[in-house]
């Protein structure tokens, strides 16, 4: 008589929290490169005409303008790779950690601070004496926009599920932090070992240990 199929256990991991970890990690680190990147790049720029010279150029980068935001897009790009490597609660405070950077680095971008004084330096540098100035707004402030935007969620999604997510493998932890070996067959692997050590004390005592004597 067949034996009814055993029920399917009821204390099964949820698949889910695993099956958010890689969108979420890819989708973080775009943004924070994109972050990064762009607040490298200029922000404002202006275009001044001066009698007598050709046209003047200027621009302004958002790390110009707050150089908290540059520091803070680098320290958003390094937690997330920390994150592949931590657990528990250093994971979810990772999380937190990118939440707070990111909403900084969106708010600077929303809100840039005053940029005409910048440029108002930089063109006096190229000659320019002053006059009417009329600056515009680059792509790259909104790339670092959008890319504050998606670490910002991945980090909430980190703070939130961080801690039921899949940890690297035991094969990138030193040999020693491993688990300890299966001891079933210990006893010949001691064997072993001892008769390796008998072998080189004959050895050691000038015998040949492959020659054995008669009984």
């Amino acid at each position: 008589m067949t034996s009814a199929e055993a029920p399917a256990p009821t204390d099964a991991p949820d698949p889910q929290p695993r099956l958010r970890y890689g969108p979420t990690l890819v989708v973080g680190l775009l943004g924070a490169i994109a972050a990064t990147v762009g607040v490298a790049k200029p922000w404002v720029t202006a275009s001044v005409q001066e009698t007598g010279l050709p046209s003047i150029e200027a621009q302004v980068t958002g790390s110009d303008l707050a150089p908290l935001a540059g520091a803070l897009g680098v320290v958003v790009l390094a937690a997330f790779g920390a994150v592949i490597a931590t657990r528990g609660w250093v994971r979810r405070s990772l999380g937190v950690l990118i939440v707070v950077a990111s909403a900084v680095l969106l708010v600077t971008a929303v809100h840039p601070p005053a940029s005409t004084d910048a440029l108002h330096d930089a063109l006096t540098a190229k000659g320019w004496t002053g006059g009417q100035l009329d600056p515009a707004t680059s792509g790259w402030r909104w790339l670092t926009l959008i890319g504050s935007g998606l670490a910002l969620a991945a980090g909430f999604a980190i703070s939130l599920y961080g801690a039921r997510w899949a940890t690297m493998g035991s094969q990138y932890d030193a040999p020693r932090t491993r688990g300890r070996p299966d001891t079933k067959g210990s006893g010949d692997s001691t064997a072993a070992v001892s008769s390796e050590a008998d072998v080189w004390r004959e050895i050691d005592r000038g015998r040949d240990p492959t020659h054995q004597d008669d009984a």
